[in-house]
């Protein structure tokens, strides 16, 4: 019994000493070397049963995988329900009209309907997809799905557009969303598909930029994979939906293989099929919802104490930010958000500070 106590002693030791480094890690890549510096004195410091908060778009991956699997669905022409909704589904007031224009929401899904139908039958007929993208045709549609939804972003704000973008999975069930979800990372993922693209209609009535691509740095991968080896449990609490999320978050080659279920994200009620509803039942993680989330979630697997760290980078990570007394810091990935914005003046109060102080701004591993 007593060699037995002494065997399974040293192997907790062994272990623990694996999941706690004793010394300063050099930073990879592009990391501030203050903000890395505090980084790495947190991880020494945390101890075992911590826990980290990340956003995931545009601060633990390079831009937006919603909006990359949306232009993946455009351009590859991938829809099920969607059409047969007129696009609408998660718009509030259909008949109202959109900012700026004399046509209603309703209206421009009609012609979104009536333009699919005829792409998909050219399609069907066996015309190239890159042929198809030439057209006129084309060209009006994707315009149109960019004016709708920088419409309802300016008329009700992003809580729509999270429920309508990832809404257009409609129809699919899970498994074929997953699958679809994969064909679009695997396509869009790259530092060199990073783009932002003017989508205009053919006639300059519809349209607006577009940013496309996604892209997991390694200084990203690395920070995930020093915090979960310092004992430190990594945590995504994101705005988009979280199936989408998952496969990105939870790929060990192309993401970074952390478990689903430390990944929260917007969650659409359950069935046989997607539909574009929120589970009324969870703690939906948008804006304060971020920190209601946490705190049912995640807080409970560790003393009901806050996270130590929380990582974001737009007006929308704010709130779990600046909620949790206990947080050593806060990393704030700098994409340029305007200075008078909420999360510009927790940027500025960082900067001041020179990353000495309770957050610590990165410039985006994009640069």
């Amino acid at each position: 019994m007593k060699k037995l106590f002494v065997i399974v002693f040293c192997l907790i030791m062994v272990n623990s000493c694996n999941k706690t480094p004793q010394t300063e890690v050099p930073p990879v890549g592009k990391w501030d070397p203050q903000v890395w510096k505090a980084l790495n004195e947190l991880m020494i410091s945390a101890g075992q049963g911590s826990y980290a908060v990340f956003d995931f778009d545009q601060t633990s991956i390079v831009h937006d995988i919603s909006q990359a699997l949306w232009v993946y669905q455009i351009e590859n022409l991938r829809f099920a329900d969607a059409p047969d909704h007129k696009f609408l589904d998660g718009i509030p007031a259909p008949e109202s009209l959109m900012p700026g224009s004399n046509v209603t929401y309703a209206e421009m899904g009609d012609a979104l309907s009536t333009e699919y139908e005829t792409l998909i039958s050219r399609l069907n007929a066996g015309e190239s997809i890159v042929s198809i993208w030439e057209s006129d045709v084309y060209l009006d549609f994707r315009a149109r799905m960019a004016s709708l939804m920088q419409a309802m972003d300016e008329q009700w704000g992003s809580w729509v557009t999270y429920l309508w973008q990832p809404g257009l999975l409609a129809g699919y069930t899970e498994t074929e969303a997953k699958a679809l979800i994969h064909d679009a990372i695997t396509e869009q993922l790259g530092l060199d598909k990073l783009a932002v693209e003017s989508w205009h209609s053919p006639d300059g009535q519809w349209g607006g930029d577009v940013m496309r691509g996604i892209w997991v740095s390694q200084e990203m991968k690395e920070l995930y994979k020093r915090l979960d080896s310092s004992g430190i449990d990594v945590y995504v609490c994101s705005a988009s939906l979280e199936l989408i999320v998952e496969a990105l978050a939870c790929d060990p080659v192309l993401g970074f293989g952390i478990p689903a279920e430390r990944v929260y994200g917007l969650r659409f009620v359950a069935g046989d099929k997607i539909v574009a509803q929120f589970d009324p039942n969870y703690e939906q993680p948008n804006r304060e919802g971020k920190v209601d989330c946490i705190r049912a979630y995640m807080a409970p697997s560790h003393g009901n104490k806050g996270p130590v760290l929380v990582a974001g980078d737009s007006n929308g990570d704010v709130a779990m930010l600046t909620a949790f007394l206990d947080m050593s810091h806060g990393l704030i990935i700098d994409v340029g958000r305007s200075a008078e914005s909420a999360i510009g003046k927790l940027a500025t109060q960082a900067r001041a500070e020179g990353n000495t102080g309770l957050y610590l701004l990165q410039p985006s591993f994009e640069k």
